[in-house]
């Protein structure tokens, strides 16, 4: 048996892709040493539910967990090392170094010779040095720090896993501040703006680009801000959503901090593309900086592994990395986009754990392939919906496709019934195979649904022919006759008939 070669498997990361790819190969076999590192003192938790737990919508912190430790322990025979932090691999000698984070929570035997003892060659109750048969990295990722004066204040925040959630829940409730300032203006950043709105913080989001949700089309977010509620249009580059001020085209010169204190009681607002040359000052209690992420890679030294974008690891569709015992998942390591065959950097829950399970079942000794992502995400926002999936219209001609995009507006669902709106459907469509590329929507209700259809469509090469021809679902609360994604590809015909 093939397996029976790798023995000695280690997983660096406790969440998504780490424990999925545990887990498979634990399936593939069953007689292995398995062993996940985890660096913090929580795993198996939904990242994408924080916001929720800064707002109060979800009360219960144990509720995030979709399993504690012992699960994987006693049901599966994994071993999870919490407070655990690699700190370095040699590919070469195939050992890792492990930094212990907390010596209280590393079991007893782990340290005093019976367990993992026989994996152990140094322990000097700060660091141990391990050996392995396959490694797999699912380290996950970490925030793009930003050099401000004052970025080191007790007040300023990154928001990114469990313990920046728990250290500002702690804060509001301590200090209560009144005024907040979010640096960012994507999904996540709206999302935790919405949370501290809720809780009463008078909240505001700067951006450096000229608008918020920077991924999606400029009419997509047009329709974003029109139907949510409590939108203002001001000016070009100040807006308010639900009492959130937007402000776009804009960055932080500095955080300023009182003597006394050393806490942050104002931001300093400057223009990103230098055409504006005042500076001003916004009142922020507190900041947070959700400012992008880049691959939590640093422990890997220079050359020994090869990385690419945001520093992220190259895998190959077996999730190999360069190094034939080391294998890679999740937010770390870069993924194939069917579209465009390239590997890019598409950091999604989803891609994560489909990723650790090939990794986790290779690494084992098995044989499965990752065929890659068409970049799918979606979220609610201030009540809205919004997704996209595939190429936008930019990327598309970057990539030199013979591109055409069609928009429209259709009802959710039938408008005689209580609760119909509005979904603007936007498609990218390659005028020589007539293929899907790319597919971007928001509106009420009905819009995640409508986008998974548009995914397989990509993912499968569906022409927009065959995708309209669809047999979508049909009941007047849920849709309309035909769809809205029938309906946007119909159009797309005959537009792409008179272009003939």
């Amino acid at each position: 048996m093939l397996g029976a070669l790798y023995k000695k498997i280690l997983v660096i990361g406790g969440n998504a892709s780490g424990l999925a790819a545990a887990s498979q190969a634990r399936r593939e076999n069953p007689d292995a040493e398995i062993t996940v590192f985890e660096s913090g003192n929580y795993i198996s938790y939904g990242a994408c539910g924080l916001p929720y737990l800064i707002s109060g919508q979800i009360k219960d912190i144990n509720s995030i967990f979709t399993y504690p430790p012992s699960f994987f322990e006693e049901k599966r025979n994994i071993r999870i090392l919490t407070g655990h932090r690699v700190t370095a691999i040699d590919p070469f000698t195939k050992k890792i170094t492990v930094q212990l984070q907390a010596i209280r929570q590393a079991p007893s035997a782990f340290i005093n010779g019976s367990g993992l003892a026989g994996n152990a060659i140094k322990c000097d109750n700060e660091t141990i040095l391990l050996d392995y048969d396959r490694l797999i990295i699912c380290s996950g990722a970490k925030p793009v720090l930003l050099d401000v004066p004052g970025a080191n204040a007790p007040n300023v925040f990154y928001f990114r896993d469990i313990n920046d959630t728990l250290s500002i829940q702690n804060f509001i409730n301590e200090k209560k501040p009144e005024s907040a300032c979010i640096i960012g203006g994507g999904s996540t950043g709206l999302l935790i703006a919405g949370a501290l709105t809720e809780t009463g913080i008078k909240t505001t989001i700067i951006e450096c680009n000229r608008k918020i949700l920077n991924d999606y089309e400029k009419d997509i977010t047009d329709f974003f801000h029109n139907n949510v509620t409590g939108y203002e249009n001001k000016t070009s580059s100040e807006q308010a959503i639900s009492g959130i001020k937007i402000m776009t085209g804009v960055k932080a010169v500095s955080f300023n901090a009182s003597h006394t204190t050393g806490s942050i009681y104002s931001v300093t607002i400057g223009s990103c593309d230098g055409t504006v040359s005042d500076k001003f000052e916004i009142d922020a209690g507190m900041v947070i900086i959700s400012a992008g992420i880049t691959a939590n890679t640093g422990f890997l030294g220079t050359g020994r592994i090869d990385t690419g974008i945001k520093n992220a690891i190259k895998v190959s569709g077996m999730q190999q990395s360069s190094i034939n015992s080391i294998y890679a998942a999740g937010d770390c390591c870069l993924v194939k986009n069917i579209v465009t065959g390239s590997f890019e950097y598409i950091p999604t829950a989803a891609n994560a754990i489909k990723a650790g399970r090939v990794a986790g079942a290779n690494a084992a000794g098995g044989h499965e392939i990752f065929e890659g992502s068409v970049d799918t995400k979606t979220d609610m926002i201030f009540g809205m919906e919004i997704a996209r999936t595939g190429l936008d219209s930019k990327k598309a001609l970057e990539y030199r496709f013979n591109a055409v995009r069609i928009t429209d507006t259709y009802p959710s669902h039938m408008k005689a019934l209580p609760g119909s709106g509005n979904i603007f459907c936007s498609i990218v469509i390659d005028k020589n195979t007539r293929k899907i590329l790319g597919a971007q929507l928001a509106g009420a209700e009905g819009v995640s649904k409508r986008i998974d259809v548009f995914a397989a469509a990509i993912a499968g090469g569906f022409t927009v022919d065959r995708t309209y021809m669809l047999d979508t679902s049909y009941s007047p609360w849920t849709s309309t006759a035909p769809d809205a994604i029938n309906r946007i590809c119909g159009k797309a015909i005959s537009i792409l008939k008179s272009l003939k």
